[in-house]
């Protein structure tokens, strides 16, 4: 049995605490499976779609098929505080990121990692804080993420992350290596670099660099959504980062 179909099988039905998990960057990659498997356990779940998307009546109806509610509350830290006030949110999903061909294509201008890797986790954050809630942050991430990297990805993930840990609240911190599947746009260089460092970290595995291989090594969205979820859900660790070995 494959990673994925363990991660399927190991996603239970009414386990769910009951508690209102709203999930920012629903329509992701990684998003729209976290709330599938959210809607699966029978959690509450509230999927965001930004208000100017021009596929909002699909998501709507995915979404709405899941069992999930939909929300396009703006990208402000008033309006978000007291949309997380009013459902009494218990988990925020912060799954948020973008590439140069999407930005582009949604006329994201300047410097794409810091006006959406970061400058839209800032405000999810503040918001989570100032709504009263003490919601629990789940933050997707990435293996590397530091604020003094010389990748501006890197960098700006870090800053991210700094963000995430400044509010107080109890938090997650996930980071994954490269996240390999069916995308709707194409990837051709984390495909290569997913399958070439996966090779190279089977031979490290075979030399003993096991720990190393499971730090880096690729996962998928369902694996991944899993994790999250698992480590989301999680009593007795409000404050956590987890690599590429712990969120499989």
């Amino acid at each position: 049995m494959s990673a994925a179909e363990r991660a399927r099988e190991a996603v239970p039905k009414g386990t769910a605490t009951g508690s209102t998990a709203f999930v920012l960057g629903a329509t992701g990659f990684v998003g729209r499976e976290v709330v599938r498997q959210l809607c699966v356990r029978g959690a509450k779940v509230i999927a965001h779609v930004r208000p100017d998307s021009k596929e909002r009546p699909r998501w709507q109806q995915t979404f709405g098929d899941l069992g999930a509610a939909v929300d396009s509350t703006p990208w402000n830290v008033v309006q978000l505080g007291e949309r997380f006030a009013q459902a009494e949110v218990k988990q925020v999903y912060i799954l948020i990121g973008t590439t140069r061909a999407k930005a582009k294509a949604d006329a994201v201008a300047g410097n794409i990692y810091e006006a959406v890797d970061y400058g839209l986790t800032k405000i999810a954050a503040d918001a989570a804080k100032s709504s009263g809630a003490a919601p629990r942050l789940i933050y997707l991430s990435s293996v590397g993420a530091d604020p003094k990297a010389s990748s501006q990805y890197l960098a700006w993930r870090g800053k991210a992350e700094g963000a995430v840990i400044a509010t107080g609240l109890d938090y997650v911190i996930a980071r994954p290596s490269f996240i390999t599947g069916a995308r709707d746009e194409s990837r051709p260089g984390e495909k290569i670099g997913s399958a070439v460092g996966d090779s190279l970290l089977a031979v490290a595995g075979l030399l003993g660099g096991r720990k190393l291989r499971a730090k880096y090594r690729s996962t998928s969205p369902d694996v991944l959504a899993a994790a999250l979820i698992r480590h989301g859900e999680e009593p007795g660790h409000p404050k956590l980062v987890v690599d590429g070995a712990e969120l499989r």
